[in-house]
């Protein structure tokens, strides 16, 4: 018999027998959404709503203590979100208001039911997790009703996961987050029915767990001196020498949080970087290094360090891991293992002498070895090795799992041999991709990942039903290289995160992507209230405008999903839910400033974004507005100027500093305006280095050169960067243009002796002469 079934059954005959009624009249309700993210395994709307009141009743089985946390954290979103505070009861009167009543049958694990009828709510489960999951489904039932009411739709839900891992990583060593902001991090991922917290600990730039038989590892490993002029010339007065800049977590804060997703039956798994990323540990103890590492590096990228075969190492990496399996008891642990570079262990004759003693005839061998060594240390121990999909090179690994980074072909070849799989591929899972083209989005890859893209892509696909067996589940990671504020994470994490929430959790025959942008609509106020400012970037209004005849403006908007209602005001004020609505291609005449919002009946879903159509304004390009001439490694950077506040980016390729401003309108124009910055060439790209290509300079510090048509074209500016050079943040440099009223593109190439610093165009303004 189908326990959803007969959930439903049971449920509805309880309801039909009692009979009570809310204490406010549920006829007053208007329609109501019944939007759950993510979206349910089934779900049936009736005509009507129960009002929630001041003092409604959660009500847990006498007995059960163990379900009192999780109606008080129901209770305490309910209060975040709607501003009622109902009250836990244990063992009470159950006629009206939320109960929690056990299951007397089967249910998987973390399956519930719902029920929401003209006396309350009931959700039936077998096991904490699956009431914990019931109750976030009713706290986003939960809804203004109008005229100061809080209602919930009448619905029945039966529901469970789709895959057992739904997982998100949080990069923490490229910069350190609080512990603050790690339990909100862990909290959104809980109200959309997340189970793992992957704490991606150590790395080259920084390692931020205590390890107290080594101190030095967060002493020496957990600091740094960010990339660039401004922060080296940021003086401590303390020491005289750079501010540092990092941080690290005591095992007691460890400990802190491991508890606190506990609460929220969610796993932290830890990731200990070896054989490679091992650079900040290096620093620390050299002794452990292939070669010594001076200091940690606020480089991005690659790096050759590694940690060496000698007994001592690998004794040193046993005592972290005990210490580490100490603080967290997750039977997954996770020893990274990508991006292994055997350079240092070629050159190495010591190396040589181990390899022979040990009996490993390549050095592609020695991960392996590692790898191995560790599975069966954790193996001993009752835990289980998980780590990148690198680790599949070597041979058996006993039965590690593979985390699919590079695509999903390791994931799709560890499940067709049997091993389990948890799915991670690049670029759709990876975070540090833009989501936009919009020239507000921040810094990241330049790639475009949208919400559309990562909720569209299915992480099973190209296996047989039987294979699909062997993957756990699938998970986002937040490599935080570029988000280097705790909002940015924010930015770029979410809502991206609940997209792969969703596939993780939803059955596949339940994903459509305008349904989800569409349920996502009324939940960003929600997610605004428990403090998270997620990227607005679906609904964010984007402009077409074009000169027409007469000096007038054609200006179309639309939003990336395609939803939201787009409302603006003229003039520059800010656009409310009362604003004129955008109906269609608007004509308005040269001059006029547009402000559009996209709006979710009285909720704004995007901050407003500003068009200006003066003449000026057309001749002016920004750099997500140009075209770069090639995207060998391309992104959007941080200046690194100012220390604190608000930082110009810019979107480069590292490897050819170079801009297409197509289609100039050129008739008239006299000069330019280039604003550029130098930022530090802080990139750890190995051979690359000796791609990277710049023009000739014809002085010492070089120039912006601009060419008619392509980069091989004729000179028609040249603008020194020898202004620029005292300048820690960005700097306007202005110079003639020759006459090109003909020219269908300028290209703007850095023209420099060295590629440090690295020259970067912020915008371009082509200038009319009177």
């Amino acid at each position: 018999m189908n326990w959803k079934l007969l959930g439903f059954s049971v449920v509805v005959a309880a309801v039909a027998y009692v009979g009570f009624s809310a204490s406010k009249p549920a006829a007053s309700v208007g329609a109501l959404n019944a939007a759950i993210i993510p979206k349910p395994a089934a779900l049936e709307v009736q005509e009507g709503a129960y009002l929630l009141e001041e003092g409604t009743t959660i009500n847990v089985p006498a007995g059960q203590a163990d379900l009192l946390p999780v109606a008080k954290y129901l209770s305490d979103k309910l209060r975040i979100t709607t501003g009622l505070n109902l009250v836990v009861v244990e063992g009470g009167e159950a006629n009206d208001g939320i109960r929690f009543t056990s299951a007397k049958m089967d249910m998987p694990r973390e399956g519930y039911s719902l029920h929401v009828g003209t006396r309350g709510a009931d959700i039936i489960a077998a096991t904490p997790e699956g009431f914990f999951y019931g109750a976030l489904s009713l706290w986003q039932l939960a809804q203004d009703a109008g005229e100061g009411e809080v209602a919930v739709p009448f619905v029945s839900v039966s529901d469970e996961p789709r895959m057992e891992w739904r997982g998100a990583m949080l990069d923490v060593s490229r910069h350190f987050r609080s512990v603050e902001f790690v339990k909100d991090f862990i909290d959104w991922m809980a109200v959309h029915k997340m189970n793992v917290f992957h704490w991606h600990l150590t790395d080259d730039q920084g390692w931020r767990i205590e390890i107290k038989k080594y101190p030095r590892l967060t002493e020496v490993g957990a600091w740094r001196v960010p990339a660039g002029a401004a922060p080296k010339a940021d003086i401590d007065p303390a020491t005289g020498t750079p501010r540092l800049y990092g941080g690290y977590y005591t095992q007691d804060q460890v400990r802190e949080v491991v508890a606190y997703a506990a609460e929220r039956f969610i796993t932290v798994m830890p990731e200990i970087d070896l054989p490679g990323h091992a650079s900040a540990a290096v620093a620390a103890y050299p002794q452990f290094g292939t070669e010594p590492v001076d200091a940690v590096s606020s480089d991005w990228g690659i790096y050759y360090s590694t940690f060496n075969l000698e007994d001592e190492t690998i004794a040193f990496l046993e005592d972290v891991m005990d210490e580490t399996l100490a603080l967290f008891p997750s039977k997954f642990v996770h020893i990274g293992g990508d991006e292994v570079s055997t350079k240092q262990w070629e050159n190495s004759a010591r190396i040589k002498e181990r390899m022979e003693e040990l009996g490993i005839e390549d050095v592609h061998e020695i991960q392996s070895y590692f790898t191995r060594h560790f599975a069966n240390y954790l193996a001993e121990r009752g835990r289980r090795l998980i780590g990148w999909d690198e680790i599949l090179e070597g041979g058996s690994i006993a039965d590690s799992a593979i985390m699919s980074w590079r695509g999903t072909k390791g994931g799709v070849e560890a499940a067709k041999a049997g091993r389990q799989v948890v799915m991670a591929p690049s670029p759709i899972y990876y975070t540090d991709y833009r989501q936009s083209y919009m020239t507000d989005e921040p810094p990241g890859r330049e790639h475009v990942q949208t919400l559309q893209d990562i909720y569209e892509f299915d992480p099973l696909e190209g296996l047989s039903e039987e294979e699909t067996k062997a993957v756990l589940g699938a998970q986002v990671t937040v490599f935080t290289e570029h988000m280097r504020t705790e909002a940015r994470v924010e930015h770029m994490a979410f809502p991206r995160l609940l997209a792969l929430a969703e596939t993780v959790w939803s059955p596949e025959h339940n994903h459509d992507y305008r349904d989800f942008a569409s349920r996502l609509m009324p939940h960003m106020a929600r997610l605004k209230a428990l403090g998270l400012e997620p990227a607005d970037s679906a609904y964010a209004v984007q402009f077409d405008a074009k000169p027409d005849t007469g000096g007038q403006v054609m200006l179309t908007m639309k939003t990336q999903s395609g939803l939201g209602d787009i409302r603006y005001t003229l003039g520059g004020g800010e656009p409310s839910a009362s604003s004129p609505l955008y109906e269609g291609v608007m004509t308005l005449p040269l001059g006029e400033t547009v402000t559009a919002a996209a709006f979710y009946g009285d909720e704004q879903l995007s901050k407003p974004r500003m068009g200006v159509l003066s003449e000026r304004a057309f001749l002016r390009r920004e750099d997500d507005e140009l075209t770069l001439c090639s995207t060998a490694l391309a992104i959007k950077l941080d200046d690194d100027y100012p220390k604190e506040g608000s930082r110009a980016n810019f979107l480069v390729d590292i490897v050819e500093p170079c801009w297409i401003y197509e289609n100039p309108a050129m008739e008239g124009v006299t000069g330019l305006e280039v604003s550029v910055g130098n930022l530090p060439y802080n990139f750890q790209i190995g051979d690359l280095i000796n791609s990277v290509t710049l023009a000739k300079p014809e002085t010492a510090t070089g120039e912006i050169v601009v060419y008619k048509d392509s980069c091989d074209g004729e000179e028609l500016a040249r603008l020194p960067l020898a202004p620029a050079t005292a300048s820690f943040g960005v700097t306007t440099l202005e110079a003639p243009i020759k006459a090109a009223p003909d020219a269908k593109a300028l290209c703007f190439r850095v023209a420099a002796n060295h590629y440090e610093p690295l020259w970067a165009i912020d915008w371009v303004q082509l200038v009319k002469g009177n």
